[in-house]
């Protein structure tokens, strides 16, 4: 996990240094839009602290959480076994942090024109896209985990679950990138956030469906059907 930290400074450090330029080359009554409303448009402005720098600690957090996560994991083994899950996801999203960086010092120093401009919801959503597709490309090798992947009652009650619902998800998560892209280009800015709504919780939804169906086949899944409950109360056994 030592490698993986490391490897996070990658994408870090850039950030922050991105954040001292921004930082160093505006004045400190600059006003730089933080928020986007569904229509593309910004609807929020803040400050140089907020702009600049809220993204890279965030960054920083998100690493740290993600380095503690095998040691505090009761299936801490399985996660090590996931590690291409767990860095795709750290990596991948730390990357679409830093990508967002760059746009705010693009936007902090004049070089993109905030005003009216649907760039920042175009880019951020053919950034979530992206991951979904690297994310969907190996969400299958996930194993039993608390932490990464789909984790509802039957998958972590049956491997079998486990197993064929990340295969289903992960194919469901490329689908979803490659329409979000698409989206991205082709629909106007109000409906690329509902689209990215659907595309992000589709696979979420089928996968959690999905997975209690193949629970309830599973002759090997460790929690019982109802009607497999045994009881010792007599009265309860003649109602």
């Amino acid at each position: 996990m030592r490698a993986a930290l490391l490897r996070s400074m990658v994408f870090i450090l850039p950030a922050l240094a991105m954040a001292a330029a921004g930082w160093l080359g505006t004045d400190a009554d600059t006003r730089i839009p933080v928020h986007w409303g569904i229509d593309g448009q910004p609807d929020r402005w803040g400050g140089r602290l907020e702009a600049f720098f809220l993204l890279p600690a965030i960054m920083i957090g998100i690493s740290l959480a993600f380095a503690i996560l095998p040691a505090i994991d009761p299936r801490g083994r399985n996660l090590a076994r996931s590690r291409v899950v767990l860095n795709t996801a750290w990596s991948g999203t730390l990357a679409l942090l830093l990508v967002l960086e760059a746009a705010m010092l693009a936007f902090g120093l004049g070089w993109v024109d905030a005003d009216g401009t649907r760039f920042m919801p175009g880019l951020s959503l053919t950034a979530v896209g992206i991951l979904f597709i690297l994310l969907g490309n190996v969400l299958g090798k996930a194993r039993p985990n608390w932490f990464v992947g789909i984790r509802t009652p039957w998958t972590l009650s049956s491997d079998l679950a486990w197993d064929k619902t990340h295969r289903l998800v992960g194919r469901l998560m490329v689908l979803a990138g490659l329409i979000l892209l698409a989206g991205v280009w082709f629909l106007p800015a109000k409906l690329q956030f509902g689209l990215a709504l659907i595309v992000g919780l589709a696979p979420a939804v089928i996968g959690t469906a999905y997975s209690y169906w193949v629970w309830r086949n599973d002759p090997t899944r460790e929690t019982a059907m109802p009607d497999e409950i045994e009881t010792d109360d007599p009265q309860a056994s003649s109602d």
